[in-house]
């Protein structure tokens, strides 16, 4: 029988340096509403409403600006952060309660300007990464070079070895490619550098950071039916949308290696990748991108297929709606995690869609509608980095 999915909140840490103080290891696991997201391509947050028009007395001390929270579902970690933001909105018919919102340390990366005076010459990837978040703080030990870690954190299960991994050559970076750009924050001057190897970066629930390639080559987690009435006796969705918006992908991708400082004559290194499907609809619209320090084909080959593939996450996406805040195996609960797969099959979006890759996850409770998930996802093949 399916148990009904819980949600704690602990305590970690007050705010500030102080190691202890009174109320460090509460768990709230009462709330009148929540909501909490995970997502590859922004800080992981969690926003709580709890109380009664007694509460802010009795929780203020807990709900600081700073204080440190373990966000746990099904007892598997889901986000480590602090309270950044808190209000007590009140009425005379419903009286007072108490939100608060928590989000990651990844906040900070994407807000404090990156430090110009970090300057590498001749270093790996990794050390480049190390050196931009130094001035937050972040040590090696504080970075997950595995995407497989962090899931298996959130969803409870061995993925190892099951899919592609992040081993690939990290050339060295050069010291023209390497410079900071101001005004761009150390999450950008970390995300330009990571996306030239096909890699991105984004947090852990343990509250390090996952530095990886999205990988949609695992098999899948998930299995998501929606049929139509009369075959329905499997269904484990309230809703999908399937949406196919091919508005603002260019046909082809023409990319030229230019010198540093973006001299605008092409180079000898060139690339070029088209999406087959929309010059087989008959549409038209190449683009031209010149791309700073890219001096090898097999580089400008990479870099090409990046810039195709940015632009086309809307070409098949998914949007879905679920009961519960885990998925239902028929005999166990798996929580739903990012940088996961999902197989789907929908009726109404054309039969068996095949395997989607999940890159944002929302968890949601209240009074209303009890426990609810929204699932993003891609197709699979779509977002190759």
């Amino acid at each position: 029988m399916r148990q009904r999915d819980t949600v704690a909140v602990e305590l970690v840490a007050p705010p500030g340096n102080a190691a202890r103080a009174p109320g460090a290891g509460a768990v709230f696991d009462r709330f009148t509403s929540l909501q909490i997201v995970n997502d590859i391509t922004a800080p992981s947050e969690a926003l709580f409403e709890v109380g009664d028009d007694g509460t802010w007395s009795a929780l203020s001390e807990y709900v600081a600006h700073g204080a440190r929270y373990s966000v746990r579902v099904n007892g598997l970690l889901r986000l480590t952060g602090r309270v950044e933001a808190s209000d007590v909105p009140s009425d005379p018919k419903a009286g007072a309660v108490v939100r608060f919102t928590v989000r990651t340390k990844l906040q900070d990366a994407l807000y404090e300007s990156a430090d110009e005076s970090v300057r590498v010459k001749n270093v790996s990837l990794k050390d480049f990464i190390l050196a931009v978040y130094a001035p937050l703080g972040y040590v090696e030990s504080d970075f997950i070079f595995r995407g497989s870690v962090a899931r298996d954190l959130i969803t409870g299960r061995d993925s190892a070895n099951k899919g592609s991994q992040d081993a690939r050559d990290l050339e060295p970076i050069k010291l023209d490619q390497a410079k900071v750009r101001p005004p761009e924050s150390v999450y950008d001057a970390a995300d330009r550098h990571l996306r030239r190897h096909g890699l991105m970066h984004w947090d852990s629930p343990d509250g390090r950071i996952v530095v990886s390639a999205p990988n949609d080559t695992q098999p899948p987690l998930y299995t998501l039916v929606q049929t139509r009435s009369g075959r329905g006796l499997a269904n484990n969705t309230l809703g999908i949308t399937r949406t196919q918006d091919w508005s603002s992908i260019p046909t082809a991708v023409w990319l030229y290696g230019v010198a540093a400082g973006g001299a605008r004559s092409r180079s000898r290194v060139s690339a070029y990748s088209e999406d087959a499907d929309l010059l087989a609809a008959g549409f038209h619209r190449p683009i031209t991108i010149l791309a700073e320090g890219v001096k090898t084909r097999e580089l400008a080959d990479r870099a090409a297929a990046r810039e195709l593939s940015a632009r086309s996450r809307a070409k098949d996406s998914l949007s879905a709606e679920v009961d519960g805040l885990s998925w239902w195996s028929g005999s166990e609960s798996i929580p739903w995690g990012v940088d996961t797969v999902a197989d789907v099959l929908v009726d109404q979006a054309g039969g068996r869609c095949g395997a989607y890759y999940l890159h944002r996850v929302q968890l949601r409770r209240d009074a209303q509608r009890g426990d609810v998930t929204n699932l993003s996802m891609v197709r699979k093949g779509v977002w190759q980095l």
